[in-house]
């Protein structure tokens, strides 16, 4: 299924675990794993500038600087991607390094079509609490039209998935990609869909497990009321599962972002969660 997987790696411990979520699921496919060390502009422009502040237009000579800064970071990059290539080796599978220059989120987008997913950790070099997200993974959930698999808080097996569904179109390509990976690995699939409109939920939910039954997947449903992020992050517990799966945004079609269903729930959990446009 997933023949090659994209990682972005920048020495963060976010970095970290999205590498060890790659290995996980490349074990079962025997995927190639695609190492991306980004060196972001903004790390070669922000600081000469706060260094040198005004006299940068009066002639400091700024090319020194910015040779040694960039030298250093490509040093880093250089050993990031070794580390990283190491411990695929280790895993026994085969890696691919690359290393770039540019933004870090158009980057890694660019590098996509070269792989069936992104991932990435929930958060970068800046570290922030428990819960929060980078800015670079918020982007390029945004804007990849790849699924984008976000590294969870601790390791996981990925064995247990649940595909949260509201109906839209995105969650359809959710529903479709969940199938093909239960499918490959012989493991049964939750569905879970809240709403306080029965029949409707009823519905939503038998039409995607006669879908899951035309591919031969065991399937467990779910329907559930009240508040979407609660309820789902309930039934994940209850349920055990080690992996979620949902659309980039809901029935209407409204583009992922601050507020959204599948942004709340990415917040919530601690778990890896896929995230599919």
């Amino acid at each position: 299924m997933f023949t090659r997987l994209l990682v972005g790696l920048d020495g963060s411990a976010g970095a970290d675990a999205a590498l060890d979520a790659a290995i996980c699921i490349a074990r079962r496919f025997k995927t190639t794993i695609v190492l991306a060390a980004i060196t972001d502009i903004r790390l070669l422009e922000a600081p000469l500038y706060e260094t040198t502040g005004p006299l940068w237009t009066e002639g400091l000579p700024a090319a020194p600087i910015a040779a040694e800064l960039r030298e250093a970071l490509d040093e880093r990059a250089t050993r990031i991607l070794q580390t990283a290539a190491a411990r695929v080796a280790e895993a026994g599978l085969t890696s691919e390094p690359v290393h770039a220059i540019g933004l870090a989120d158009e980057e890694l987008i660019r590098l996509a079509d070269q792989a069936e997913a992104i991932v990435v950790g929930r958060r970068g070099e800046l570290h922030g609490e428990p819960g929060t997200l980078g800015a670079v993974t918020v982007r390029i959930i945004k804007r990849s039209p790849k699924p984008v698999l976000v590294a969870g808080e601790k390791p996981s097996p990925c064995e247990r998935p649940v595909v949260a569904l509201d109906g839209g179109e995105t969650s359809n390509h959710a529903l479709a990609l969940a199938a093909r990976y239960a499918e490959a690995l012989g493991i049964p699939l939750a569905l879970v869909h809240v709403s306080d409109d029965a029949a409707t939920g009823d519905a939503l939910l038998a039409k995607a497990a006669a879908f899951l039954s035309e591919q031969g997947v065991a399937t467990e449903t779910r329907r559930l009321s009240g508040d979407v992020t609660r309820s789902i992050t309930g039934f994940l517990a209850e349920h055990g599962a080690d992996l979620l799966i949902a659309g980039a945004h809901g029935g209407r079609r409204r583009a992922w972002g601050f507020g959204s269903h599948a942004e709340k729930l990415l917040r919530a959990v601690s778990i890896p969660m896929i995230i599919h446009r």
